[in-house]
């Protein structure tokens, strides 16, 4: 059989004799025109009743394209095998074929070639696909998917003759395999991973056109069909010892100090999947950091790495060929820095610290330098500048520039002025309504708060290393957490200043108060303040009816001092003492319930009896519940935090005082602070009597009731407890 020789162009290709595995061979020797006719009928469209005729053939060379608007090229067409073949049943088939891109893809495109089973039925599928390079171009291969599966790991340079082999094997793989410029079939290769079941006899081999080929544009010459990889391979390119060659030299540039630079340059040649790359410097070797690549990558340049360059392309067989010289020159830009972003005017909070940042480009090494009111800050030669515990009397606050310097001169920076505020004061309500309307938890967890309150709880109300205690003003009350062992226990009636962040901890809101923040703190007020008398509430008030709802009891009553009057401790607890960290239920009449729980930091409870009936518990409501438990209604528990908040004795007997102000009866008794009262009237000595108000607390003895309800002739007055 007559052999080819590859040129040094690799492009002079012959029609050659026929072996007895060859299928057939295919030089494309027709009229230039429409294949379709012009091949005697060898080549045929995938569908022959609508012929469009625009799979053309020029110079002896297949032309698959798409041609742009209105619809481009469409026409898919095969050549069939001759029948002794396939009625062989499945065999291994191969095709070669060079193939010439002058326009590469310039996003993913369609297969170009496949197999040919029926007009529906692909296999063995090649794709041409953008390169990794601009301006370069790849292949890839698919057993019967839209997509490449595998791609060949060379990028391919445009108007060069490259010999593609591709093999489909529905005997052993159900896979496709693809070869660029091989030398034999032990050379680099890649085999698509898609599956494919049971695959049919191979009828042809085909080209397709496609509008999704975009602006590719490919010619097709010197085909071969095969049972075997070197009939196929070698009656369209002959594997004798060819030098490679350079298609594309790396290219002569100029760099910064401190910039990438790329050079890079392209080659073909037989084992082009095998083919080695060495990089030359001056006519030495030089190491490549990035491997056997036709790529050198330097991220950031220096002056040493000015000089001449060269790629050095090796086939399998030892021959090589060397690009010509790009020269690389590396220096330094003589200009100063360029300022990118200047420090911004900030405010923070007293006690926060404040962070300034300039940015600037340019000739390295760029440094910086702050200045605060004019005058240079020692040391400050970074990008940013941080400014701790700011404060309006401190020398923090006021005007800071940042300038950028390198060798070449000094860009100064804008003036940012840094200023301090307070943090917010607001009411303990509105940071109580700060949270999502169906869980009821904290929504902003780093926002700074600040409120006034008095101090509600006798002892702890968590252990050591923590203090936590809670607060109530007029709008309601909260629980203050303060982490860590810095900080001690205020007393029962301090009124204080906090600043912290909000968190809900089990679905108890509390005010985090961080020591090592010198933003956040608690400063005293006063002392010595009155306790709120408690709100009385009945032990179903969770349910929210009277309040509007759920979330409005929780906003209402959650951290504040509440009382529960003529309660009853089941006989499961009674007859015991309260223990530290233990729950108990707490009834009434009805035969309603609520929790009773004892922290285990409440010393002061624990060990004293558990009273079969109080007339009074009193004490911060808290809240314990999963974040995301839907009844929210079932978190409520009673916090008490000293044996004086359960009242068991028969309360003292009461004896009042009636005068009359401004046309009302004005009641007025000696009250047990915090105990509750309930006012009844008459208008005989025997009754009936009607409750006119209940849940009456007060925080000292002067208790106080006035009747605004039109006074008959005569009333009498009973003021019972509860």
């Amino acid at each position: 059989m007559k052999r080819l020789l590859l040129t040094a162009v690799l492009a002079a290709l012959a029609t050659v004799a026929v072996r007895a595995d060859l299928i057939w061979y295919e030089p494309f020797n027709y009229a230039n025109g429409c294949i379709e006719t012009n091949s005697g009928g060898l080549w045929i469209c995938h569908s022959p009743a609508t012929p469009l005729k625009d799979s053309l053939v020029s110079n002896n060379k297949l032309q698959v394209s798409y041609t742009g608007s209105p619809s481009g090229r469409q026409d898919d067409i095969h050549r069939f095998f001759p029948a002794a073949y396939t009625n062989a049943g499945p065999i291994v088939v191969d095709a070669s074929f060079t193939v010439n891109c002058s326009s590469p893809p310039t996003t993913a495109t369609a297969y170009f070639a496949h197999f040919y089973v029926n007009s529906t039925t692909f296999h063995g599928r090649l794709f041409a696909l953008a390169g990794s390079t601009a301006g370069t171009w790849r292949l890839g291969i698919a057993g019967a998917a839209a997509a490449s599966s595998k791609v060949f790991p060379v990028d391919l340079a445009t108007n060069v003759d490259y010999q593609v082999v591709v093999q489909w094997d529905p005997v052993t793989l159900y896979a496709a395999t693809l070869w660029v410029n091989p030398i034999s079939s032990s050379d680099v290769s890649v085999t698509s991973n898609d599956a494919v079941s049971s695959p049919p006899v191979i009828q042809a081999f085909a080209f397709r056109q496609a509008s999704s080929f975009n602006t590719t544009f490919l010619v097709i010459s010197n085909l071969a069909t095969a049972t075997s990889f070197d009939e196929a391979a070698t009656n369209v390119w002959s594997t004798n010892a060819i030098s490679p060659v350079i298609l594309a030299s790396p290219k002569s540039a100029t760099n910064f100090v401190g910039n990438a630079a790329i050079l890079f340059g392209l080659a073909t040649g037989q084992g082009l999947g095998s083919m080695t790359y060495t990089w030359l410097k001056n006519g030495s070797l030089l190491s490549n950091p990035n491997g056997n690549t036709n790529a050198f990558v330097i991220s950031s340049v220096a002056t040493s790495d000015t000089g001449n360059y060269q790629l050095v392309a090796t086939t399998p067989y030892g021959l090589s060929a060397t690009s010509s010289v790009a020269f690389l020159w590396v220096t330094n830009p003589p200009v100063p820095p360029t300022i990118t972003m200047n420090a911004s005017n900030t405010t923070v909070y007293f006690g926060q610290t404040a962070t300034l940042t300039a940015l600037a480009v340019g000739s390295p090494t760029i440094s910086y330098q702050w200045y605060y009111a004019g005058s240079q800050i020692p040391g400050m030669t970074d990008p940013s500048l941080v400014i701790a515990n700011v404060q309006a009397n401190n020398g923090t606050t006021g005007t800071y520039r940042c300038d950028a310097i390198n060798p070449y001169g000094t860009t100064p920076g804008a003036n940012a002025i840094l200023s301090a505020i307070p943090v917010p004061l607001t009411n303990i309500a509105y940071l109580r309504s700060l949270v999502d309307p169906v869980f009821l938890q904290i929504t902003n967890t780093t926002a700074l708060w600040a409120v006034n309150g008095t101090v509600t709880s006798f002892n702890p109300m968590t252990g050591s290393p923590n203090t936590s205690y809670t607060i109530q003003d007029a709008t309601g009350g909260l629980t203050v957490f303060v982490p860590g062992g810095a900080a001690t226990l205020p007393e029962a009636g301090a009124n204080l200043h906090v600043i912290g962040t909000l968190s809900s901890f089990n679905g108890l809101i509390e005010l985090n108060v961080n020591g090592n923040d010198a933003a956040q703190g608690v400063l005293t007020n006063s002392v010595a303040n009155l306790q709120p008398p408690g709100i009385v509430l009945p032990l179903n008030f969770t349910n929210g009816l009277a309040v509007g709802g759920v979330a409005n009891a929780f906003r209402l009553y959650d951290g504040s001092v509440v009382t529960f009057t003529n309660v009853y401790f089941p006989a499961g607890f009674t007859g015991g003492l309260f223990t530290a960290g233990s729950t108990y239920l707490m009834t009434n009449t009805a035969g309603e319930a609520f929790k009773f729980f004892m922290n285990a930091a409440t010393t002061n409870l624990n060990g004293n009896p558990i009273p079969q009936h109080a007339w009074i518990v009193r004490g911060p409501l808290g809240f314990y519940l999963g974040a995301t438990v839907a009844d929210r209604s079932a978190g409520y528990e009673l916090d008490p935090t000293r044996i004086d908040d359960v009242v068991s004795t028969d309360p003292a007997p009461v004896t009042s005082a009636i005068n009359e102000v401004s046309g009302h009866s004005l009641l007025s008794w000696v009250a047990q602070p915090f105990m509750s009262y309930t006012v009844l009237a008459a208008t005989n000595v025997s009754g009936p009597y009607v409750v006119l108000a209940s849940g009456l607390t007060f925080n000292t003895t002067a208790g106080q009731y006035t009747d605004t309800n039109a006074v008959p002739a005569t009333r009498f007055y009973k003021i019972a407890s509860p």
